[in-house]
């Protein structure tokens, strides 16, 4: 029996034996193991009956496998599943693109956070936010497996050697991570937060088969992407003294994935500056999407004139939040501001 299935068994039977969760158990063995853990918790006859006979060790084929191989074309070795790292020939950001959860998620922050004043790269924080969308595309794609592309139309996509190809079979996926995502607190602590909270509560208990290596890959790097979750909201002192919670720029993904599909279907991006059709001139900060098309309304704030150092500049209001839909913007803002 392998050290995780010993320590999945401990967590169980200690999550039993004192009355308290499954993740609560895990969490206590991983923080503070108790005497008996480092042994199975088990008798030799129930691990017997688990594993009946040792690990075996097969081969690989020595290149990717066609998506419909049966195995015959390389007898006594494995299929070799492509993946998009495979396709050495192609761009690296084509590769990228393509690869769920981790690549797509950096790919959409190299090309859409803007450059910042000492970071040519974008801002520091939001782009430790890219592990957080790397976070929500496994669990869409692990509670709604229909906005993963199949292997055949993405190895197809990746060989074109085309990002537009590849952002057109991810836009599902893309799609429903804008909808899910948000700028607006309340949203982001009523529904979003506690959603990816039981999704990784729901990965801490997954103890489902795996067949190949690269579905022990995937696995072991979305529960990296769960630990690094757990971390961000664990209380650790700070540096003055107090506890305090790391946190994640958890609204800078949204704005990758509005200026992404604003490109695709039109509309107005993040910090676009329009004119309602009141005549009142405002800045978008997000915009909401249905299940196709352009946006159906934008989150603006209203323009107001500057004070001090912005006097003849139209600034946004810090106490403005408007929903507005999509035909109450007359268009872009002529401005210089």
């Amino acid at each position: 029996m392998t050290t995780d299935k010993q320590f999945k068994r401990a967590a169980r039977e200690l999550a039993e034996r004192e009355g308290i969760s499954y993740t609560a158990a895990r969490r206590r063995l991983a923080d503070a193991p108790e005497a008996g853990v480092s042994a199975p918790l088990t008798t030799a006859s129930a691990a017997a009956e688990d594993d009946q006979e040792p690990p075996r060790i097969y081969p690989t084929a020595g290149a990717p496998c066609p998506v419909d191989c049966d195995g015959t074309a390389h007898p006594n070795a494995v299929c070799w599943l492509w993946r998009p790292e495979d396709s050495k020939h192609v761009r690296h950001e084509v590769r990228r693109a393509a690869q769920l959860p981790n690549g797509r998620a950096g790919e959409l922050c190299h090309r859409y956070e803007p450059p910042t004043p000492g970071y040519p790269n974008g801002s520091f924080f939001a782009r430790e936010a890219t592990w957080l969308l790397a976070l929500v595309y496994a669990m869409l794609t692990d509670q709604r497996p229909e906005l993963r592309p199949g292997r055949a139309e993405l190895w197809a996509a990746v060989e074109t050697d085309d990002q537009a190809a590849i952002d057109a079979l991810m836009e599902p996926l893309d799609r429903a991570a804008a909808r899910l995502l948000t700028k607006v607190p309340e949203q982001w602590w009523g529904e979003v937060k506690p959603r990816l909270d039981a999704y990784a509560d729901f990965v801490d208990m997954d103890d489902r088969e795996l067949r190949t290596w690269q579905e022990i890959d995937d696995r072991h790097h979305v529960g990296r992407l769960v630990d690094q979750w757990r971390r961000a909201w664990k209380e650790r002192r700070g540096s003055e003294g107090y506890m305090e919670r790391t946190g994640v720029l958890w609204s800078a993904p949204k704005g990758w994935l509005d200026d992404l599909l604003v490109e695709q279907h039109g509309g107005h991006g993040d910090g676009a500056r329009v004119r309602l059709t009141d005549g009142r001139p405002a800045i978008v900060y997000a915009a909401e999407w249905s299940e196709a098309g352009a946006p159906v309304a934008y989150r603006i704030r209203e323009l107001e004139p500057g004070r001090h150092g912005n006097i003849g500049k139209l600034v946004p209001s810090l106490t403005s939040d408007e929903l507005v839909a999509r035909d109450l913007v007359a268009g872009e803002l002529d401005d210089q501001a």
